[in-house]
C-alpha cells in the first residue's frame, strides 16, 4: 500500500516538475532541453532524487544543473502548493548522461548502416 502511494507521489512530482520547467522557470541556464527521467522518493518521503537528462554541451549541462539547484527552493514551494502532503520532499537533482550516449550510439549506428549500404 505504501509503495503504491510512493509511486503516485513520484509520478505527480515528475509531472509537476516537467510543467514547471516548461512554464514557470525563467532562468536562462534552463533554456536547454531538459527531461525529467525519473523521481525516486526516500522511504520516509522527505527526499526525492530527480534524475534529469540535459541535451547540450558540457557547459550547458553544468549551467542547467546549477540552475536547477539554484531554483530548488522555489520548485519545492511550488510543488507544496499543488500537493497535499505532510512534508514536501527535499529535491536532489542528478544528471543522467546515459540518454545522450544512447542517442549518439544510435546515430553512429545509423551512419554506419548508411555507409555500408552505399558500398
Amino acid at each position: 500500500m505504501l509503495e503504491v502511494r510512493s509511486r503516485k507521489i513520484e509520478e505527480l512530482i515528475k509531472v509537476k516538475l516537467s510543467s514547471l520547467l516548461l512554464k514557470d522557470l525563467k532562468d536562462p541556464r534552463l533554456d536547454t532541453f531538459i527531461t525529467i527521467l525519473d523521481v525516486s522518493l526516500s522511504k520516509d518521503g522527505r527526499y526525492a532524487t530527480v534524475v534529469v537528462s540535459v541535451i547540450g554541451s558540457d557547459r550547458e549541462k553544468s549551467a542547467a544543473m546549477r540552475g536547477l539547484k539554484s531554483a530548488c527552493g522555489y520548485i519545492q514551494k511550488r510543488l507544496s502548493k499543488g500537493m497535499k502532503l505532510r512534508y514536501t520532499p527535499h529535491l536532489v537533482f542528478k544528471l543522467d548522461e546515459s540518454t545522450e550516449e544512447t542517442v549518439r550510439f544510435v546515430y553512429r549506428l545509423g551512419e554506419s548502416e548508411r555507409s555500408e549500404s552505399d558500398l
